[in-house]
């Protein structure tokens, strides 16, 4: 998501440093939009698939969003079906959903513009939540204004997909894999509470004039307290010690 900053404001050198410092918690996160999204083993749409077994297992609620006339990726989207479609239904069923997350990803290529909710829960749970979700007049709203290009659910394959660790990244080792998703999963949670405060501050009876405005203030939020609150806080937890990142350069938080 584009940082919207005033140079004015900010001298170079503090951008400079600031700019690794981005790329942990857009990980942590997953979500960036230029990172793709792993995909599931074989996925199946929801409800094709024989779950007879009761325990949780992975699915995958996807929104495809069109792009603007210039281009490009109307990202307040992924914040007003967040706050306006998911969060009622996410707290109406959380005491039965293990895991839950958030995955936000625009690249140009052909899947573009999605924003997803992914959630560990029995298949008679994600049966409840896809219809509340379907139910959704917002989402109808955007379908027919040309918004919302393709709204589906998805099940994982049957190899891991009851294991909570399926959907974390294969390359990172089995440890991190196993506890990322409850990492990921109050990243999300912080997120959401986020979007939603900022969203109430703003009574412009526009929804997307809201979430614009909403989208704007995160952004702030993130250029000024993310090396604190977010990136301090967790190298302290770590004892502080140097990490590599992406450039390849060792850092301290």
């Amino acid at each position: 998501m584009p940082i919207r900053i005033k140079t004015d404001k900010f001298l170079f050198v503090r951008l400079a440093g600031r700019a690794a410092l981005f790329v942990l918690l857009i990980l942590a996160l997953a979500a960036c939009a230029t990172f793709p999204e792993p995909p599931p083993t074989g996925v199946v749409v929801a409800g094709t698939q024989a779950n007879d077994s009761g325990l949780p297992r992975w699915w995958y609620v996807r929104f495809r969003l069109r792009r603007g006339d210039q281009e490009e990726a109307q990202s307040f989207l992924d914040l007003l079906i967040a706050d306006q479609v998911l969060a009622p239904v996410i707290a109406r069923n959380e005491a039965d959903i293990e895991l839950w997350r958030f995955h936000r990803r625009w690249p140009r290529d052909t899947t573009g513009h999605q924003f997803s909710f992914i959630f560990f829960a029995p298949t008679p749970v994600a049966e409840v939540v896809t219809a509340q979700i379907e139910q959704s007049r917002l989402l109808e709203e955007l379908r027919s204004e040309g918004r919302l290009l393709e709204f589906r659910t998805d099940e994982a394959g049957p190899d891991r997909a009851t294991d909570p660790a399926a959907t974390s990244d294969p390359s990172w080792p089995p440890e991190i894999q196993r506890e990322w998703p409850k990492f990921v999963m109050g990243a999300s949670r912080m997120w959401l509470g986020l979007v939603r405060s900022e969203a109430e501050k703003n009574s412009d009876p526009d929804l997307h004039a809201r979430y614009r405005a909403a989208e704007d203030s995160l952004d702030e939020l993130w250029f000024r307290e993310a090396n604190h609150a977010f990136f301090h806080h967790l190298s302290a937890l770590f004892g502080y010690k140097p990490v590599r990142v992406i450039r390849r350069d060792v850092m301290t938080f």
